[in-house]
């Protein structure tokens, strides 16, 4: 078999980038070709680390589809080769769950799966897509409200899909009256609080939360339920029933690209047999999948194993405080200690002590910095090491 190798695809900042993807979904599906989709990282602090994850001198294992970077939020980003047949059934899952079609408009990074989804759902039912970032591809919640406002005008049913960052803000901007009027509002990206969640509904906003990865082409799971098509297990559950979450679905993504040892490490103990290992934790509550951390976001402070998800996802239950973002830092006493930058207008010893009440002492965030907003990486995930 006469190998297949990736075209290089440098996305330029800003509307050329997604007219790009645009073009490399289009060529995956009627042309049978692999593009790698690169960000461009200019004067970032990843500058290099997307492009360097890519080396398209190495054969890929599909035949035609995509190559799309992880965020590299939690570690180096990793490529993940995603076939062209995957793509269309990521797709198809996210399409079937409405009656009609829709447009869509882009909020995320079109380089990252979060917005290449959002393009590709458009472009599968002959759909409207428009570009709702600012020039140099970033997130504004005022131009983004003034893009939609319009487009929404002008095709009446959109859909849009945002991390929970990119909520947060528009909230902030008291834009509920907008949020209203999309069809349907995705979110992912990372957790938002429950009361932030329901009050929304009530207000009558179409929110979906979802659960999903670059490694399963975008969320397949919604509201704790998957997809139609989607199997979830959890490995080897505690007591408790929580474990590993691996998930089976027509969208899983093939292999991570390369051929060093650790990519063929990763590829063993992530891709098995149709199914993706993921490094998240999660647990059943009434039949609904719940996300409770990660298997290596567990740090270890004077000797007590501690879960930075669980510390944020008390922190953000807290009056006044509008995100958290947790994470260790070393300490000669302890040997690490939990730290966190807090979006919001909140008592430093209520916040401690609201840990300490829920999860122990060893939990109990010992440094604490408030900010006006949270640093994004380019998919719209926060950039923990910049915080750090």
């Amino acid at each position: 078999m006469t190998p297949i190798f990736a075209n290089r695809v440098l996305l330029p900042p800003g509307r050329k980038a997604a007219d790009a993807v645009s073009e490399a979904i289009s060529k995956s599906i009627n042309e049978k070709c692999v593009s790698a989709l690169i960000p461009s990282t200019k004067g970032e602090s990843l500058a290099n680390k997307y492009e360097s994850a890519i080396d398209v001198s190495i054969p890929c294992k599909i035949e035609s589809g995509l190559i799309i970077c992880t965020s590299g939020s939690t570690g180096n980003p990793k490529a993940v080769e995603i076939s062209s047949n995957s793509l269309e059934a990521a797709t198809k899952l996210v399409n079937s769950k409405f009656t009609e079609p829709a447009s869509w408009l882009l909020a995320i990074n079109p380089a990252f799966i979060g917005g290449t989804m959002v393009i590709a759902r458009a472009l599968m039912q002959n759909q409207k897509w428009e570009y709702g970032l600012t020039d140099d591809g970033k997130f504004s919640p005022e131009i983004f409200a003034g893009i939609a406002q319009t487009f929404i005008a002008k095709n009446g049913r959109v859909r849009t899909s945002l991390v929970a960052a990119q909520l947060a803000s528009l909230i902030a901007q008291e834009q509920i009256e907008l949020l209203k009027k999309f069809d349907a509002i995705l979110v992912g990206g990372g957790q938002i609080s429950p009361d932030i969640y329901n009050n929304l509904k009530d207000q009558g906003v179409n929110l979906i939360r979802t659960y999903g990865m670059t490694e399963t082409c975008g969320g397949i799971v919604w509201d704790g339920k998957a997809l139609d098509g989607v199997n979830i297990r959890i490995e080897n559950p505690s007591n408790s029933g929580a474990g590993r979450i691996s998930i089976n679905s027509p969208s899983n993504a093939t292999c991570y690209h390369g051929n060093t040892e650790g990519i063929s490490k990763l590829n063993e103990a992530t891709f098995n047999n149709k199914w993706v290992m993921t490094q998240d934790i999660g647990i059943y509550e009434n039949a609904l999948l719940k996300i409770i951390g990660r298997s290596d976001d567990i740090v270890i402070s004077g000797g007590i194993n501690i879960s930075v998800h669980a510390v944020e996802n008390v922190l953000r239950d807290q009056i006044g405080v509008e995100d958290a973002v947790v994470f260790a830092l070393p300490d000669k006493t302890w040997g690490t200690v939990i730290a966190a930058v807090i979006v919001g207008n909140a008592d430093q010893m209520q916040l401690q002590d609201a840990v300490e009440k829920e999860l122990g002492s060893a939990a109990k965030p010992r440094i604490i910095k408030f900010a006006h907003e949270l640093p994004l990486l380019p998919n719209g995930k926060i950039d923990v090491d910049s915080l750090k």
